[in-house]
């Protein structure tokens, strides 16, 4: 094993034993450590359905399903998503490890526990498949079908050789949805039909109707949000936006909604915390009535 001399003791071999001044060395300069930049805080957005960028759902199959992500991580939980499919697309029987709600927005959607048994879904509708079950999913030839799918987990697309025994899938049509007010004091204003989790609480899932020509009065939410325009012409900010566009409101950030057409808007939000409103402008006080003499 070799031994490193210190500085001082090489210098007191070459100069002998006796005492020499020597001049002290500065420490060497060590580089500034930077601070990583902080994560870019997260921003509100819109895409018009114009400008939706598809990516593959499968990319081994660019010719199959596409899809537009609007939040969530699908390989990791819950995820919302715009999807388009091919028209006369038929999938294998396969299962999701998470329950699914799907909204037609165009097209007509085919699914169940064959292709056979397969129920219609036509636009506007909407249908639930329970997680782990087989099904098959598809579309009718006469157009490509598309529609927003909320997973409350990770996609996990297994496929399956089996059908299963029966089909727990609910479908509902678009006009045998029942929207609940959402401020009761005012039932002719907006509806809501709370499709998952607890708006209360949150995070929670619904379907939104808002009254044609009508808009909310400058409010925030304390939770982000994301939403996708099912029918209609949902104005938020600047731009009305036509089935299929999506945007999220971040939390805390002044906007309004509306409706800029000529018949009731649907459309579909995830929200990621309770549901509250918070106007922007504390409403005006009536002026005191004056005393009776």
């Amino acid at each position: 094993m070799s031994t490193q001399l210190s500085l001082s003791a090489l210098t007191l071999l070459i100069g002998g034993c006796g005492p020499k001044a020597t001049t002290p060395t500065a420490a060497p300069e060590q580089a500034a450590v930077e601070a990583p930049a902080p994560a870019p805080a997260p921003t509100s957005s819109a895409t018009n359905a114009a400008d939706i960028q598809w990516t593959p759902v499968y990319p081994d199959k660019p010719e199959g399903p596409m899809m537009a992500l609007v939040n969530g991580n699908p390989k990791e939980g819950a995820f919302t998503a715009v999807v388009k499919l091919p028209a006369g697309h038929a999938s294998p029987l396969h299962t999701h490890p998470a329950n699914l709600q799907g909204i037609v927005l165009s097209g007509t959607v085919t699914n169940g526990r064959t292709a056979e048994d397969a129920a219609s879904i036509t636009a506007g509708s909407m249908w639930t498949q329970a997680a782990d079950e087989v099904h098959y999913t598809g579309c009718t030839e006469e157009a490509d079908c598309i529609f927003v799918g909320r997973m409350e987990g990770a996609m996990g697309t297994t496929p399956s050789e089996t059908a299963a025994e029966a089909s727990t899938m609910t479908v509902t049509a678009a006009a045998d949805i029942v929207y609940s007010p959402v401020n009761p004091e005012k039932p002719e204003g907006p509806g809501m039909l709370q499709t998952s989790g607890d708006m209360k609480t949150g995070p929670f899932t619904a379907l939104v109707s808002f009254p044609a020509g009508a808009t909310s009065p400058k409010h925030s939410h304390s939770a982000t949000y994301s939403g996708v325009v099912v029918s209609g012409s949902v104005s938020h900010g600047a731009d009305a936006m036509d089935a299929g566009s999506y945007w999220t409101q971040i939390g805390g950030e002044v906007h309004t909604t509306g409706c800029a057409s000529e018949e009731a808007c649907v459309f579909f939000v995830a929200m990621e915390g309770a549901m509250d409103m918070v106007p922007a402008e504390a409403p005006a006080e009536a002026p005191a009535e004056a005393p009776a003499e």
